[in-house]
């Protein structure tokens, strides 16, 4: 155990507190203090070329400790002689696991020191801190074992001392060994001279004798084999799943360790929660007293507790620069690490997944696109406080996006979560003007990419970009859109997103770009058709012009209709057209009633009859109203085809309690579009007649959808006729109107009566004509009746 040495405050004017010079003071400066890893001090710096990160240690000559001079040798054994020995090791290996030495041993006056890479910290640092994930841990294991593993095959050095202080953790969360203090090499295969661990010498002149293997300790023991280190591992391991705990606290006495070693396997048991199964299981035998039945360091990573396809894709990404071949490295880049992100935590993401892509791949564009689906992953799915960290990578994609393809395409069809999650200007102009180079492009694929990506970021682009830019960048679309229904269907998709974002000024332009999509094929027919009640359920005031609905919209939907093959049209798919239609039809309508009431409104002041009439009416709401029968003109296909119905005081045929349901795509449709065009009401004592006459025809044409055909095209013209009629009781007389019903019924009646006039038929059910006409002429009746009274 090294014992504890005095810190010095890094606060003073030189970093080590001293007056002489700071360590490695040519070569790095900006030295500032980070911890305290075994009997080494850890200084971040830069160095003095290149303002690289980098870590100074300094070991203070002060906190020396010697040898007694009792073991009879020429020259005493300190401290100096291990720094030394360590240094001289670790400056001959170079692997992606040893720790990599930067700068050789200084010896000053008072200190010795050296650089390596940027140290971050110390492995208790690391496994006492709740927030690390488990997934972290088990990787910077397999780290450790890739690293031994390496000593024991291709350097052919054992450690000799593997504990907590011979690990260190750098700036990009690497687990790296170090602490050669005690490392030798092998005389022979496999065969490695060992020294007695003995209470003459202090303990930290020695290995740390709770990580050393039983053998190293055994009576007349002068070489031993990797195994050892092995042993060695097992007992870090088990340190490190513990949270800190050492499986073997002998306290530096043999007898204590001795005891402790026979009982391994009760104290494995009690660390069996945080090792889990399977990792218990291979701990059982790398911690055998057998070494025979110690497995080789290279197989611990085959062990089941290391097999997750998360763990192997971080693995491979921390040796990614040791890929040569570009098809590994973009296979592995774009599909295996992709599919492993989502299983990586989010911390990981942002301590070890970017860091590496910072250093192995900022300076390769044409990897760009291989790392395009983890770097988009990860923006759609991280934290909204570490959304920043993700700004100089999206920079860097959109900066490289105009030159590269396949890079251009998958943004463009992934731009939303630019939009959505970013908020950076910069990116958001470059996704615009990315769009309009697209559009405007040769290639098809990109035209498509363009197209398809629209849906999904038009409610985040600006007005003024939709109308000024974008809409005349599609009306120049014909050549890619010709006679090809895919691609059309994808326009048609485009548009209705975009309409959402049309006012009544620019809605035009999106009328041209939809007659582009000029196939009569039933998607495209059924896609127009969702456009129109897109619109109308969004804001039907936009269809004030009624040329350009009737170009762009109706024709369209009614050519449709028309073509030759009806059979390509779904049930659903025709009722749904069918409805637009007739949603269509009614806005023309409402226009042409508003226009009418207009009008009227005008010439009110110049009609005083019909002036006094508004002002005095008398109710005649359908409450008002006798119960009459109906006969529809054409026969139906229930039961009895006799309708209850209400006459209204304008005239219209109201149908209470028998209105037969319509179908979904109608009645439910229909009757929701109808109510945002405009709803309309019957006529009471305080309305106006003129101002709501219209509201009171279109809501009437709605009321009586569910009727048969033969009663709306029969009645809607002669109860229009009459409602109008109605507010001018000078226009016509009662043997006139009772003339033209005789005339009507006469042209109805069958010729057979006329050949046979002494044939007895059965008495005749009132059809709805007559019925209605009695009607009227009693309610006229009645109405000038009233008026008399009144004067």
């Amino acid at each position: 155990m090294v014992p504890s040495r005095p810190m010095v405050s890094p606060t003073l004017s030189s970093p080590l507190g001293g007056s002489g010079p700071a360590p490695l003071e040519k070569d790095y400066h900006t030295l500032e203090f980070r911890l305290t890893h075994g009997h080494w001090r850890i200084f971040d710096s830069q160095k003095a070329f290149g303002n690289k990160d980098a870590s100074v240690l300094v070991f203070d000559k002060k906190s020396n400790v010697k040898a007694p001079p009792k073991l009879g040798k020429t020259k005493t054994y300190s401290m100096f002689d291990l720094i030394k020995y360590e240094t001289q090791q670790l400056m001959g290996l170079v692997h992606p696991r040893i720790l990599h030495m930067e700068h050789n041993l200084e010896e000053t006056k008072d200190y010795f020191s050296f650089a390596t890479e940027q140290i971050f910290g110390n492995l208790e640092s690391i496994v006492t801190d709740d927030s690390v994930d488990r997934l972290e841990i088990r990787l910077g294991v397999l780290q450790i074992i890739d690293g031994l593993s390496y000593l024991h095959n291709s350097a052919k050095m054992l450690h000799g001392n593997l504990t907590p202080d011979a690990i260190y953790v750098t700036a990009i969360k690497t687990w790296k060994i170090g602490g050669f203090s005690f490392s030798v090499n092998a005389k022979e295969p496999n065969c490695f001279p060992c020294y007695p661990w003995t209470k003459k010498l202090p303990p930290c002149l020695q290995p740390d004798l709770d990580f050393l293997a039983p053998e190293n300790l055994a009576q007349g023991q002068s070489t031993v084999t990797s195994a050892a280190d092995v042993f060695s591992l097992g007992v870090l391991i088990c340190w490190i799943y513990a949270g800190g705990k050492r499986l073997i606290d002998a306290k530096n006495n043999l007898e204590t360790y001795h005891i402790i070693v026979n009982q391994l396997d009760a104290a494995l048991q009690c660390i069996s929660n945080e090792l889990g199964p399977n990792l218990k299981d291979s701990l059982s035998k790398v911690l055998s007293l057998d070494v025979v039945q110690r497995p080789a360091v290279q197989l611990l990573t085959l062990i089941k507790h290391f097999d997750d396809p998360a763990l192997s894709a971080l693995r491979q990404l921390d040796d990614i620069s040791q890929m040569f071949d570009p098809s590994h490295k973009s296979h592995f880049l774009s599909h295996t690490l992709n599919q492993a992100i989502p299983n990586i935590p989010e911390s990981i993401w942002f301590n070890r997944v970017l860091p590496r892509f910072n250093e192995q791949l900022w300076e390769q564009p044409d990897l760009y696109y291989f790392i395009t689906k983890p770097l988009f992953h990860i923006l759609e799915h991280c934290e909204s406080h570490n959304i920043h960290k993700m700004k100089p990578w999206i920079r860097k994609l959109m900066e490289n996006a105009a030159h590269n393809k396949l890079l251009r395409a998958f943004i463009l069809e992934n731009m939303s979560a630019l939009f959505r999650r970013l908020s950076d200007e910069f990116v958001e102009d470059k996704c615009l003007d990315v769009i309009i180079l697209s559009l405007k492009s040769d290639d098809t694929s990109l035209q498509s990419s363009a197209v398809r990506g629209l849906p999904h970021v038009a409610e985040y682009l600006p007005i003024s970009f939709i109308t000024k830019k974008l809409l005349p960048t599609i009306m120049n679309l014909p050549p890619y859109l010709q006679d090809n229904v895919p691609r059309q269907l994808d326009l048609l998709a485009a548009l209705a997103a975009l309409s959402d974002r049309c006012d009544v000024a620019n809605v035009a332009f999106l009328f041209g770009c939809i007659s582009l999509c000029n196939s009569t094929h039933s998607v495209i027919v059924h896609a127009k058709s969702r456009i129109a009640q897109r619109l109308v359920m969004r804001d039907p005031n936009r269809l004030k012009d009624a040329q350009l609905m009737c170009v762009h919209l109706l024709n369209p939907l009614v050519t449709g209709l028309a073509c030759d093959d009806l059979s390509k049209f779904s049930c659903a798919h025709f009722d749904d057209i069918m409805s637009s239609v007739r949603i269509l039809l009614e806005i023309l309508e409402q226009r042409r009633y508003e226009m009418e009431d207009r009008q009227e409104h005008k010439q009110s002041n110049h009609h005083l009859g019909l002036n006094r009439l508004g002002n005095r009416r008398v109710s005649m709401s359908s409450t008002n109203l006798p119960r009459v029968m109906i006969s529809a003109a054409r026969p139906s296909f229930s039961s009895d085809s006799r309708k209850m119905s209400f006459l209204s005081a304008d005239g219209r045929l109201e149908d209470r309690g028998s209105r037969r349901e319509s179908r979904d795509s109608r009645g439910s449709l229909e009757s929701d579009m109808s109510i945002r065009i405009g709803n309309g009401s019957d006529i009471s004592d305080d309305s106006c007649f003129s101002s709501h006459s219209a509201k009171g025809r279109r809501q009437s044409w709605l009321d009586n959808y569910g009727h048969s055909v033969s009663l709306e095209q029969n009645t809607n013209g002669f109860l229009e006729t009459t409602s109008r009629n109605l507010g001018d009781r000078n226009s016509m007389n009662f043997k006139q109107r009772n003339a033209r019903a005789s005339e009507r019924r006469a042209r109805t009646r069958s010729p057979n009566a006329e050949l046979e006039p002494h044939r007895e038929h059965p008495p005749a059910r009132p059809n709805s004509f007559s019925n209605l006409g009695h009607n009227i002429v009693l309610t006229y009746r009645n109405l000038m009746y009233n008026n008399k009274d009144h004067t």
